[in-house]
């Protein structure tokens, strides 16, 4: 009986820890102010205390998707990379941020700068 009183505090004691964080989005890959040369840029991005669905389901509390913006052409979806091919020499922008479901943008984001050189 014990071992379960046990059990039980360090189960609530861990769900406390996590209720309340913030949501956080980083972008993982590439680094900012990275040189690629071939055009294309994959963007892998760190996400925590937010679950990622489906985009324009009905909205909850720390779930909904990602936005990610190149140059101000804008992309979403539930996942953690996107690709982009064929971008032009010179330094892209690149933002990523968290949305509720129904496309509300929240106020976690990041946002770096990349240069492509295709010569």
């Amino acid at each position: 009986m014990r071992f379960i009183l046990v059990l039980l505090m360090l189960l609530v004691a861990s769900c406390a820890e996590s209720i309340g964080k913030e949501p956080e989005i980083n972008i993982i890959s590439p680094e900012n102010e990275e040189i690629t040369k071939d055009g294309r840029i994959i963007v892998k991005l760190g996400i925590s205390n937010f679950k990622l669905v489906t985009p324009d389901t009905l909205p909850k509390k720390g779930q909904g998707h990602v936005q990610v913006w190149i140059d101000g052409m804008e992309f979403r979806g539930s996942k953690t990379e996107f690709t982009f091919e064929n971008e032009s020499n010179g330094m892209h922008t690149i933002k990523a941020e968290l949305m509720m479901s129904n496309n509300t943008v929240l106020p976690y984001s990041d946002t770096i700068k990349v240069f492509v050189d295709n010569t």
